[in-house]
């Protein structure tokens, strides 16, 4: 390799780690921003905008937590999305192996079908929505919530299941037959195993979608204020000073964080989970 060519890749490579660093900082300044104003005073705040805190204060978490009743929205949050979640993954597992692996008439129809409902803009539906909700008598509890989140999620979760389950072979749900297993042990010992990238996809994309839901969650939980859901509660953030800036982003630190623990966390199957079970198949 000539000095010439040797020196413009240094150059390029010293070039492209400016642009990502660069980058970095861009993506990562956002966070150091909302991480520095949650330990502010209001006063400092106001003061000291872009700046590290001079003192931290981490009584805004507290008084967050409890003033602000960020603890409250916290629980109901956890409860909500842990629940749409869990239903909707066992639901998706079981239609997506239905669909990509018992022969069922039409199924690529009816995997159509469903992703259409993906493509209907959510304020579309909401005042026939709450209209459904109100006349089941369903208004105000955590179910007005819980059930049209399993209901939007679950198109796009069948989808990515389905393809997944779709790149495995039939002949091992054939050995197992053969070994005397039944169809509900075929999917549970065999199958399920193999599949958890897509699992992980699925959990991470309801998660994120469902905990920081907002336009639903106000609309529904409007009767009853002890269901609001984080997002909602943010949104009507007050103490009796008004809004102090500190706690206030200690409560969005407090959103963002199980957002960053649960993506960390299933990173890794998630990225082969949208490759392997969205691109084959």
């Amino acid at each position: 390799m000539s000095s010439n060519t040797f020196g413009r890749n240094k150059v390029i490579k010293i070039f492209a780690y400016l642009v990502l660093g660069f980058y970095a900082v861009l993506v990562a300044y956002p966070l150091l921003f909302m991480a520095f104003t949650s330990l502010k005073t209001n006063n400092e705040f106001f003061v000291n905008l872009f700046l590290p805190p001079k003192h931290f204060e981490f009584s805004n978490y507290v008084n967050a937590w409890n003033v602000g009743k960020i603890g409250l929205y916290f629980k109901n949050s956890v409860f909500v999305t842990a629940a749409s979640v869990l239903i909707t993954t066992v639901v998706s597992l079981m239609g997506g192996y239905a669909l990509a692996k018992l022969h069922i008439p039409k199924a690529d129809l009816i995997m159509d079908g469903f992703m259409v409902f993906n493509f209907i803009p959510g304020i579309a539906i909401y005042i026939s929505l709450y209209t459904m909700i109100r006349d089941m008598h369903l208004s105000g509890g955590y179910l007005s919530i819980i059930l049209p989140y399993i209901a939007w999620q679950i198109p796009f979760s069948m989808y990515i299941i389905k393809q997944y389950f779709a790149t495995i072979p039939q002949e091992l749900i054939e050995s197992g037959r053969m070994d005397g297993c039944t169809e509900f042990q075929t999917f549970l010992h065999i199958m399920l195993p193999l599949v958890k990238p897509a699992v992980a996809t699925v959990i991470v994309f309801t998660f994120i979608g469902n905990w920081g839901e907002l336009m639903w969650a106000n609309i529904t939980t409007a009767s009853n204020v002890t269901i609001k859901t984080l997002p909602v509660g943010l949104l009507n953030f007050k103490t009796e000073m008004g809004v102090e800036w500190g706690q206030y982003t200690a409560g969005i630190c407090l959103v963002t964080i199980p957002l960053m623990i649960i993506f960390g966390y299933f990173q890794k199957y998630f990225v082969s989970g949208l490759t392997n079970g969205a691109v084959k198949g």
